[in-house]
């Protein structure tokens, strides 16, 4: 079993550099999640304009992984980051749901857990903790990217995609 000191983590300088720009932000703006709740499963994508339903349909949570910046999501390293991140919200008591954020154009995912109970800056701390530029918040009608390691932040509006079981 690994633990989080048998990794290396992206610094917060070099996230707060990679916040500051475009890319990946711009990409980030553009990520959906999927949630599969068991019962039911869908994706929330987030909109320009106009803002979403008043409350989300898996309530207010936070998404954070612990895949590091420009590498292969499905390498064994980030694996482990991920299995390091379950071990760490599961000591902490948090309730916790699988997600994976992709492109809308379906060419890159990665595995993240959907989190409850965090304030935004937890979140954030927790995102730094493990290495992100960014986390999403999702409260509302308002679906957030909130940097880990700066204070750039982008709100959007969503929609719900159902998928069916």
């Amino acid at each position: 079993m690994h633990r989080y000191e048998d990794f290396e983590w992206t610094t917060a300088d070099t996230l707060a550099c990679e916040a500051r720009g475009e890319t990946p932000w711009r990409f980030y703006e553009q990520t959906a999640v999927y949630f599969d709740l068991g019962h039911r499963s869908g994706q929330v994508v987030p909109t320009v304009e106009g803002a979403g339903e008043d409350n989300p349909p898996v309530g207010a949570l936070h998404v954070v992984t612990a895949i590091q910046p420009n590498t292969d999501p499905q390498a064994i390293d980030n694996v482990n980051r991920m299995d390091v991140l379950d071990i760490e919200l599961g000591a902490a008591g948090l309730q916790v749901l699988p997600a994976v954020g992709a492109s809308t154009d379906g060419t890159y995912s990665e595995d993240s857990r959907a989190v409850f109970g965090l304030s935004d800056d937890d979140a954030r701390q927790l995102g730094l903790r493990f290495g992100q530029v960014a986390i999403f918040a999702w409260r509302g009608p308002r679906w957030s990217l909130l940097a880990c390691s700066t204070d750039r932040v982008t709100h959007r509006g969503w929609r719900w995609i159902s998928q069916p079981k």
